[in-house]
């Protein structure tokens, strides 16, 4: 599978994690995005048009900002066609990656509690196998292939 399509498993498996209830810490996340998750998994309420996220970018002029520098992005990129587009894709991967580490170690820690061993080599052999796919996407990435 491609990068992209790793980034979104990932992305709904931690959701998925959330909803029924176990703590991954994406509901932090979740709740600046408007999305309230209980602690019993499941979701209480949505509201993106009042949550921090929205204000954050459209209540305080910030939204100008963001579509100026927009522009300037895709203007500067029409000239400067040479630029390689893996310097802006590797921040990127980085913060995936550690944000999924945390996701992933969080989820272990929250099994381990049960004290059932065949639980957690469950639950850790299958992030492994996730996160090795995940590695070898990033490679295969900018190998070119």
């Amino acid at each position: 599978m491609k990068f992209s399509e790793w980034v979104v498993v990932l992305l709904v498996m931690a959701i998925f994690l959330s909803l029924v209830g176990i703590p991954t810490g994406i509901t932090s996340v979740m709740n600046d995005y408007g999305v309230n998750i209980t602690t019993a998994g499941g979701i209480q309420t949505a509201d993106m048009g009042n949550s921090g996220f929205f204000n954050y970018l459209f209540g305080t002029g910030t939204g100008i900002l963001i579509v100026l520098i927009g522009s300037g992005a895709v203007i500067i990129g029409l000239f400067a066609k040479s630029y390689d587009t893996s310097l802006v894709i590797l921040p990127i991967i980085l913060t995936t990656a550690t944000s999924f580490i945390a996701i992933f170690w969080s989820t272990i820690k929250y099994i381990m509690q049960f004290e059932q061993i065949w639980m957690t080599s469950t639950i850790g052999l299958l992030f492994v196998g996730i996160g090795a796919a995940f590695i070898w996407s990033a490679v295969d990435y900018f190998a070119g292939r």
